[in-house]
């Protein structure tokens, strides 16, 4: 057992204990001055027995009461004693003299209540009858068997509710204790490499916070799972994409080398790996840098329409090779805060692969639009083969290619929409892909102003 498990179960023992302490002392004390204060008893049994008693004594006289108590029952607390003007007991008992000066008083302030009355035999004698308490009479006048003694009993009652409170509190503590014991045993399996390590199947039959904080922690842990995974991934396919383009520069040099009248046509093939390397490389820091927190960076006021037309001269220079162009529209002038190079380079991307997979001759619609609610909606339609409905969310993971069944040439490294889903997300935005019903594929960006 663990240390919490020993701190809550010491701290409801000792809670319990003094619990019961307290609550057994009053108790103790207020029998203890009950029976010490009170020289006689008043309650409706004595009444009662001094009824009887005082009913014979007064119409049967001295003899009737002796008759009476020959009959008595042999019980305790059946003592009813029967005291004359010299303070004697009609058959000889002793008389506390306490219960006696009570009884007294209790007639003199005629109180009504009190178990005591004062009868006048037929012969003219007085006596006064009244019940003592137990403890008032001597041990050889009692009626019946003596009473049990106190102190082993509350000896036995305590020793068995000390026992338990110590169940209890081992049974709770073990409640509580539990679930953080597995929580630790969980982190230090996903400390160790077993990232499938799972809490909630541990706690299964709870239905209060510890099992909702063991699926918090489950959650993170799928979450750290998924991170790991993805970063293996990426290095992964980060090696791939980089070992193609270092395998054809080894080769152009051993060309160049072998055959130098080929010397020129190598340094060439050399050039355009190099660019596609330094791309490569672009896109992955760039990738990077959009994984990483970028709430302290300065932002600024970006106008979009001019952003968009910005991007468009140059993408327009390159359509007219293939006698395509893309045709912008716009409803309203729109403006965000955020970070210029990123919202650039995303815009940049979505619209260059529209006119990469458009067919020779068709254009490319661009349009921003924005609602009185200051939200802003770029689209981007092309004309192309579009992208199966069970790959338009895999296709914004990084170096995911789309598997296509024509004969399109693929080209890039599949880093373009995954970078512009991230630089978008950044700037509180979202974007959403879907085949237009007239063929094309739509891409949907959402900004807020």
């Amino acid at each position: 057992m663990g240390r919490l498990f020993w701190k809550i179960f010491i701290g409801l023992s000792l809670t319990f204990l003094i619990v019961s302490a307290v609550i057994g002392g009053m108790v103790y004390l207020h029998e203890h001055s009950a029976k010490t204060d009170e020289g006689f008893m008043h309650d409706k049994r004595a009444d009662f027995l001094v009824g009887v008693t005082a009913n014979a004594l007064e119409y049967g006289g001295e003899d009737g009461a002796k008759a009476l108590f020959k009959q008595w029952p042999e019980r305790r607390g059946a003592t009813v004693l029967v005291v004359d003007a010299d303070g004697n007991d009609l058959i000889g008992r002793a008389v506390p003299q306490g219960s006696l000066a009570e009884a007294v008083d209790a007639l003199v302030e005629g109180d009504q209540a009190a178990s005591v009355r004062k009868v006048k035999t037929p012969a003219g004698n007085d006596y006064i009858l009244f019940s003592p308490m137990t403890a008032d009479v001597p041990p050889h006048l009692r009626k019946g068997p003596p009473p049990p003694p106190i102190f082993p009993v509350l000896l036995l009652q305590a020793f068995g509710a000390l026992f338990t409170s110590f169940l209890f509190s081992a049974g709770f503590a073990v409640y509580l204790s539990r679930p953080i014991r597995y929580l630790r045993q969980t982190s230090r399996r996903l400390a160790e490499g077993h990232l499938d390590a799972r809490v909630t199947p541990l706690l299964a039959k709870r239905n209060d916070e510890m099992a909702e904080l063991g699926q918090d922690f489950d959650f993170m842990a799928t979450r750290l799972q998924t991170l790991l995974n993805a970063q293996r991934q990426l290095l992964h396919d980060v090696s791939h994409e980089l070992r193609s383009p270092v395998a054809r520069m080894r080769l152009a040099v051993g060309l160049a080398q072998q055959q130098p009248e080929k010397l020129e046509a190598a340094l060439s093939r050399i050039e355009r790996e190099t660019e596609r390397l330094d791309e490569l490389l672009g896109q992955i820091l760039t990738l990077s840098r959009l994984q990483t927190d970028m709430s302290q960076e300065v932002k600024e006021t970006i106008s979009l329409n001019e952003l968009i037309e910005d991007i468009l001269q140059d993408v327009n220079f390159e359509a007219q090779a293939v006698g395509s162009k893309v045709i912008f529209k716009s409803n309203a002038e729109a403006s965000v805060e955020g970070h210029y190079e990123l919202l650039h380079r995303a815009l940049e991307n979505v619209i260059r692969n529209a006119v990469k997979y458009s067919p020779e001759g068709e254009s490319v619609e661009v349009s921003l639009d924005k609602n009185d609610h200051n939200l802003i909606t770029i689209q981007v339609h092309d004309h192309g083969p579009g992208i199966p409905e069970t790959e338009l969310e895999a296709v914004f993971e990084p170096f995911y290619r789309v598997t296509r069944q024509h004969k399109t040439e693929i080209t890039g490294h599949g880093l373009g929409l995954a970078i512009a889903k991230r630089a978008i997300e950044k700037h509180k935005g979202q974007v959403t892909l879907s085949n237009a019903s007239q063929g094309g594929l739509i891409v949907k960006i959402s900004l807020h102003k």
